[in-house]
């Protein structure tokens, strides 16, 4: 279940048990749970018969309403609302009690004095809140609060916050999304989990193992981890799993053995390894993958201008499309054709209503796209409006019309790359614009390999191709016998294409593929 506050309610018996017995409940322990939601925790750790205490805070009054009318007459728990989280009966242990408190888990007085004093929790185990918009009154407040952190996002803020609140040794389990793996806004995050706990285990796994969610742009994961002194962080061993089928292969990582079926795949990473990447992120996969991201050399930001394009601020009223027909034209109107004119120059067309091409969308095929099917107004009055519009961004200027390569800011499993040329691109698009112009048919090569395909999962396996991370794609200098031969195949290519020999340029492209895994060292090359 989600409600307004973007809390996803754990409903999935596999997942709970995972994370309950990754936590290890002990006698005595005092837990908490900063998202208390229906309680799926709460009736986990009652089921484990200890006597504990636990302090069930939620945002919405009316989760705690339903939570107290939920054990309030069950005779094994003393169940209340709070307003504080002090107690003296918090040394009483003959039975186990639940405290109940509606706050701001975020903000919360008392929990600031918690981490103030070295943690006050032996125990955190939730599901925080993530995806929630945040005012930009409460961003402020956030980022006072949490400087340095990013604040648009609701659950890395939970942890940094659960974290704080934990004794030293105590220990922490969390199902949130996997971006915080990746993500460069979350570095600083990996930086405080890096070097002030010891992770146990991550596993990871789609977002429809959870009832009711299913995220197009990550994955989700269970992290378990231990508070520490930063020296034994450092030298401690993350055991990362991926590949299950479903929540119920969980249970294969308890077993002291960890004796998992094949297609679940197991890492394990040295923290101080992980604290010495590119902004701490986490890189796990085949071994040539690592070291090509590791080995320090050029990137492609060393070579080449990345940045993404233009926005109108209103796509509807501004851009138009070829037809009904193209993929995305609902809610568009279709050009008309004599109102699009040859104009290359970023202070527009001399008239009162004019339109270039726009390239907006992903290509259909690799190096060269078919068409031009979307069309963006262009006239001088909308340039002069583009400019003023708090809404539009007439970003990256200098680069519209200009020869680049470009790929779709939105992952596929197979990018295609494709030539830009004499276009204004939009901000869904990256554009890749070769310092030395010689180099544009061998990166625009590069960008169709199987090899940089492949480092760029590794390097962000999210749904995005950001700019920032194209950036940090190794490069590679071929000799210059190899970059004419790879150019001269490629203008090969574009030449078929536009021919319609679609079957012939494939071929061509397979060969090209073969050089650029050998150049890199890599092995898994694709079929064509």
């Amino acid at each position: 279940m989600k409600d307004l506050f973007c809390s996803y309610y754990t409903n999935s018996a596999d997942i709970t048990s995972y994370m309950a017995t990754r936590l290890g409940v002990e006698e005595g322990d005092i837990i908490l749970e900063p998202s208390a939601g229906e309680g799926t925790f709460i009736d986990e750790i009652i089921c484990s018969g200890k006597n504990v205490h636990i302090d069930a805070l939620d945002i919405d009054e009316r989760a705690i309403a339903i939570l107290h009318e939920k054990y309030k007459n069950n005779p094994a728990i003393a169940v209340r609302k709070a307003d504080t989280l002090f107690d003296s009966e918090l040394d009483t242990y003959d039975i186990m009690r639940l405290w109940l408190k509606q706050t701001d888990t975020l903000t919360d007085e008392e929990l600031d004095y918690f981490s103030m004093v070295g943690g006050h929790y032996s125990k955190v185990i939730g599901n925080p809140p993530y995806g929630a918009w945040q005012g930009y009154e409460r961003r402020d407040l956030l980022k006072k609060k949490y400087a340095g952190h990013y604040v648009k996002e609701t659950y890395s803020l939970f942890l940094l916050r659960c974290i704080s609140v934990l004794k030293l040794h105590g220990r922490l389990s969390f199902i949130i999304p996997d971006t915080f793996l990746y993500l460069n806004m979350h570095s600083r995050l990996r930086e405080v989990l890096l070097t002030k706990t010891k992770i146990e285990e991550i596993l990871i796994f789609p977002s429809n193992f959870f009832p009711g969610v299913s995220f197009g742009y990550s994955n989700l994961s269970i992290i378990t981890l231990e508070r520490c002194e930063t020296n034994l962080a450092q030298e401690n061993r993350i055991n990362i799993f991926q590949g299950f089928r479903s929540s119920y292969e969980f249970h294969y990582t308890l077993n002291s053995e960890n004796l998992t079926p094949s297609h679940i795949k197991k890492y394990s990473l040295r923290q101080a390894d992980i604290l010495n990447m590119s902004k701490c992120r986490f890189v796990f996969g085949e071994s040539k993958h690592i070291s090509l991201l590791n080995s320090g050399e050029k990137t492609l930001g060393d070579v080449a201008n990345i940045v993404t394009g233009f926005y109108t601020g209103n796509n509807k009223k501004f851009i138009r499309v070829l037809n009904e027909s193209v993929r995305g034209a609902k809610g568009y109107n279709e050009i008309d054709v004599e109102k699009v004119y040859d104009c290359t120059s970023t202070a527009g067309i001399d008239v009162t209503d004019g339109y270039v091409p726009y390239i907006k969308s992903s290509s259909k095929r690799r190096y060269l796209r078919e068409k031009d099917e979307w069309f963006v107004k262009w006239d001088c009055p909308t340039i002069k409006f583009y400019h003023t519009d708090k809404k539009a961004r007439f970003q990256n200027s200098s680069f519209y019309f200009k020869t680049g390569v470009g790929i779709p800011m939105v992952k596929s499993s197979t990018i295609k790359a494709f030539l830009m040329q004499d276009r204004v691109f939009d901000q869904s698009i990256v554009g890749i614009f070769p310092q030395n112009p010689d180099n544009l048919y061998y990166l625009l090569a590069l960008m169709n390999s199987d090899t940089i395909n492949n480092l760029i999962h590794v390097i962000n396996p999210t749904a995005n191709n950001s700019a920032n991370y194209i950036r940090q794609l190794p490069y590679i200098e071929p000799s210059a016998e190899l970059k004419n031969t790879i150019s001269v195949l490629v203008k090969q290519i574009i030449a078929l294409l536009q021919d319609g020999k679609d079957n012939e340029a494939n071929i061509v492209h397979k060969k090209i593929n073969d050089f650029i895994c050998e150049i890199y060292g890599a092995t898994d090359k694709k079929e064509v």
